[in-house]
């Protein structure tokens, strides 16, 4: 099926859907108390496959509702406060009642202008509920349409807004009516929430099926299966329940055992567990919180520089936090079967860990409370980026990989290596900029030895960059020769890592050969981040060449407000350079007038 027909059929589904998502033979049923945790913990624990990869359900709730609604909780309509879970049951089992709930966000109103609908007392970014976008529905998915032919960049900011707004509607009918088959509807469309495995053990069977799904596949004249049958039957019986909370309990509880033992036959319920487990206790949170801490106390340390107890304290508490961050990244591998960077979102996570690492390394050897400084900032801006992809992305970060990265020898090999060079070359731009502020603002203006100190040390995180760049680079050209066949394309993701080797290499030769000192190399080695900046993240922006996969759209303020502060910092550093050189040509002069004054007074006496 061409995609432009895909779209249409997509088209006419969601105008069907938008007629008939109220025909519901239970409709006007609400849920008079909360959900129990005994049906949160059972719904949620529920297996799913989306998107290639088996997953809770808790998950895919989750990403969802932050799709969705921009948040990961919703306040329904008689002031109840949902997490994804509670939120998706109620998409499910009370579709009639979720309607009503504020939970489409809109980031600018005139989107909401473009499809019709008035905006009378609502705020031009807010969040509206099913109901109130309906009268515009018709006029939404025909924009959205029309809108999809274009290419994503070249979208303004109302078009992909609609788009955005279309796919998110689209999605709730289709969980609104995941059960329709139960309630006496005859939908087929079998597209949403895809619990039920595979009966047999057949790893070459691998596409889970939604009830949809199941009963589609049955021809007229032949019957379900006897388990997949007992399936249906759970699903049914928990509409025809779900107001009663006892009953619905246990039906679910019996159903998700249903699920669990043919998933587990199947081998594919082992991390399902783990991963509830990993969300729930959210270790980089508690890292990012420990970060932001240890980054309290150097700036209180900065009052009291001689404090040992501050010290120590800092010391401390990155420790914690490299602890739990480190941990997330090995869940993470454990979880997935795969190496620690895989995605833009785990570089992220993968080059904080790293260039901290080597800070706390360096802070250890030199106990000159620089580097811990710079690790404690480093960790916490690292984890902001990371929350603000997850935000700004709105997606699974532990995705199924697309075919290309679907190679655990590559990934811990070229991968690997380059982000390590990209967090020492972040480190070493992270160490120069102190360097060059502390410099304009008389940072140990009467120990000369200390700044030399922390320029070696820039000089030596460099070199640790270049040997990490120039490996990941080349093996990068032997995996680009056993994928694509090829060793070099000049693609914009090669020419970037090229352009680190070539500006480490630049600054390393400049300082051998004496054309840089410790100075010049602090400010070309904080002008340096915004080279692995842009190799990191910027030429994802432009969503061309073969790495087109990690684009990732909405980041090019962040990047540019990088690139803005480091060379700001170069700037300052030129400013503080300019007046040290002024301050040393003036103290000839001086020797010299004090000479004539001595001079002088010695005439004057004889």
């Amino acid at each position: 099926m061409s995609t432009i027909l895909r779209r249409l059929c997509a088209v006419a589904i969601a105008l069907i859907a938008t007629a008939t998502i109220h025909a519901s033979p239970l409709q006007h049923e609400h849920r008079e108390q909360p959900w129990t945790p005994e049906i949160l913990e059972s719904f949620g624990s529920l297996p799913i496959q989306d998107g290639g990869r088996i997953k809770p359900l808790s998950t895919y709730a989750g990403f969802t509702l932050l799709r969705v609604s921009g948040k990961r909780s919703v306040v329904s309509a008689s002031g109840e406060k949902l997490d994804p879970v509670a939120w998706l049951l109620d998409v499910v089992f009370f579709p009639e009642a979720a309607i009503d709930t504020p939970t489409f966000l809109v980031t600018d109103s005139d989107a909401i202008v473009a499809i019709g609908l008035s905006t009378d007392g609502k705020r031009k970014r807010d969040r509206w509920t099913y109901a109130e976008l309906q009268p515009g529905m018709p006029r939404l998915f025909a924009l959205a349409h029309e809108y999809e032919s274009i290419e994503p960049k070249l979208r303004s900011s109302q078009q992909q807004q609609i788009v955005d707004l279309a796919s998110n509607v689209f999605s709730f009918m289709r969980l609104a009516r995941f059960l329709d088959f139960a309630r006496g509807g005859d939908t087929k469309d079998g597209g949403a929430l895809a619990l039920i495995p595979p009966a047999n053990t057949d790893p070459s069977v691998t596409d889970w099926a939604t009830p949809g799904d199941l009963i589609a596949r049955v021809g007229p004249k032949q019957g379900l299966a006897e388990a997949d049958s007992a399936v249906i039957s759970g699903f049914i019986t928990l509409v025809e329940k779900r107001t009663d909370p006892g009953a619905f309990a246990a039906a679910l509880a019996s159903l998700r055992d249903r699920l669990v033992a043919r998933a587990t036959a199947r081998g594919e319920y082992e991390h399902i567990q783990l991963e509830r487990a990993y969300y729930a206790f959210d270790p980089i949170q508690w890292s990012l919180a420990a970060f932001i801490a240890a980054f309290l106390t150097v700036a209180v340390s900065w009052l009291r520089p001689k404090s040992r107890f501050l010290w120590l304290s800092n010391v401390t508490l990155t420790s914690i936090a490299t602890v739990l961050l480190a941990i997330a990244i090995t869940l993470r591998c454990i979880i997935r079967g795969r190496p620690p960077v895989s995605t833009l979102y785990e570089t992220v996570l993968f080059v904080t860990a790293t260039g901290v690492l080597i800070a706390v390394f360096i802070e250890w050897v030199q106990r000159s409370r620089v580097a811990i400084g710079t690790a404690a900032a480093l960790g916490m801006i690292g984890l902001f980026v990371a929350n603000g992809y997850e935000t700004l992305d709105k997606q699974d970060t532990m995705p199924s990989l697309v075919a290309v990265l679907d190679t655990n020898f590559w990934l811990a090999t070229h991968v690997t290596a380059i982000t390590i060079g990209y967090s020492a070359g972040m480190l070493a731009a992270g160490l120069a900029s102190f360097y060059l502020i502390g410099k304009l603002f008389g940072w140990k203006r009467n120990d000369p030895a200390a700044r030399r100190s922390l320029a070696r040390t820039v000089y030596g995180v460099l070199c640790f960059a270049v040997i990490f760049s120039t490996v990941g680079t080349i093996l990068g050209g032997i995996w680009a020769n056993e994928s694509w066949g090829r060793f070099w394309g000049w693609d914009p993701k090669e020419n970037g890592a090229l352009l680190i080797v070539i500006s480490q290499l630049v600054i390393l030769h400049a300082r051998r050969g004496g054309f840089l000192r410790d100075h010049g190399t602090c400010a070309a080695a904080a002008f340096g981040g915004t080279i692995v900046a842009f190799s990191w993240w910027g030429v994802n922006l432009l969503g061309v060449g073969l790495h087109s996969y990690g684009f990732t759209s909405g980041i090019h303020t962040s990047l540019w407000t990088y690139y803005g502060v480091q060379w700001s910092i170069v700037a300052l550093g030129g400013i503080a350079w300019l007046r040290e050189r002024a301050a040393a040509k003036k103290v000839p002069a001086a020797t010299v007038e004090l000479a004539q004054q001595c001079e002088k007074k010695m005439r004057a006496a004889a």
